[in-house]
């Protein structure tokens, strides 16, 4: 079921682990974009996923402040947004902030333009404690905060136009176009 750092799971098996990781009662509300969960933009605006309903949806989390393993992740995911772009379907690109607290819509907004993220197909979220650790859930992340860091798994989830879960990707050891088939 792995290989080279990602899992593919048939439609079923991760519409119920989804369902389960987020505490549905069903399968059949497995969309990301069914989820009630409020982010706020770089911008300050309040958004939904659903906002990017149509386009398939890369969804990671991170902070700003990450030294390490949040760089590494949005370089594969450059990797991924060029497999995409390679395959003539543009997708939109989702980083929620693990520390909302401190990653601000200013600070996001400065580290957005500071990375180099295209402006109209990246998006860097913050929300709610709440939203936050339901997202942390959904993609398995499991975050240890302490006084200055987060310790946190790399797990990217890519999702179809529909907000469906299509993979759920594992660490670095991935290359873009395995990342989007």
């Amino acid at each position: 079921m792995t290989q080279g750092g990602w899992m593919r799971l048939g439609p079923a098996v991760l519409s119920f682990a989804i369902a389960l990781a987020s505490g549905a009662a069903s399968a059949d509300d497995s969309s990301l974009f069914s989820r009630p969960w409020r982010w706020r933009d770089e911008r300050g605006q309040v958004v939904a996923l659903s906002k990017w309903a149509g386009a398939p949806l890369v969804v990671t989390m991170f902070f700003t402040s990450c030294k390490f393993r949040c760089p590494r992740t949005i370089d594969k995911l450059r990797e991924i947004d060029a497999a995409f772009t390679k395959s003539h379907r543009q997708a939109q690109f989702v980083l929620v902030t693990l520390d909302p607290y401190h990653d601000t819509p200013d600070r996001l907004e400065a580290f957005k333009r500071t990375a180099h993220l295209p402006p109209d197909t990246w998006h860097l979220l913050s929300g709610d404690g709440a939203d936050t650790r339901a997202l942390s859930r959904l993609l398995t992340v499991h975050p240890a905060y302490d006084d200055e860091h987060i310790d946190h798994e790399v797990r990217i989830g890519v999702f179809d136009a529909q907000g469906n879960p299509t993979r759920l990707l594992r660490g670095w050891g991935f290359d873009g176009e395995e990342a989007i088939q």
